[in-house]
């Protein structure tokens, strides 16, 4: 099973300004390549005036949907250089990373790829072993 939880706040830039003149549209483009990846109820939201974006989801392999949600945050740092937020993974059937929980990062308009050090190891932080 992939477990994938996430969130990101979506930002222009990452210089401190109140002049994000361009963030709405930002969105509205980001909103754009959602729909066309067929997800038109994943949508950032605006909270207190700023931008949210928040998934979950659990399939039984990793798959097309699992990528997609990967290629959102990959967007999302081209886009909006100033967003920031973290992917959390945990895909049992990994040939590597099986038993951690492995973390995408974005920030300063990067995704990297780390290993969580407090869910991880999954056995026996998260379960216990069979």
């Amino acid at each position: 099973m992939v477990e994938m939880h996430g969130w990101i706040t979506i930002r222009e830039t990452y210089e401190v300004t109140d002049d994000a003149d361009n963030i709405h549209a930002i969105v509205d483009d980001i909103n754009r390549n959602l729909d066309e990846l067929g997800y038109p109820d994943l949508k950032p939201k605006w909270i207190n005036g700023e931008c949210f974006f928040q998934c979950a989801l659990s399939t039984n392999h990793w798959g097309e949907h699992n990528q997609d949600i990967l290629n959102i945050y990959y967007l999302i740092a081209k886009k909006a250089v100033g967003s920031y937020g973290l992917l959390y993974v945990h895909d049992d059937e990994s040939e590597t990373d099986s038993n951690v929980f492995v973390v995408y990062k974005l920030a300063r308009g990067k995704v990297e790829r780390t290993v969580d050090t407090l869910l991880s190891p999954y056995i026996p932080t998260v379960e216990d072993s069979v």
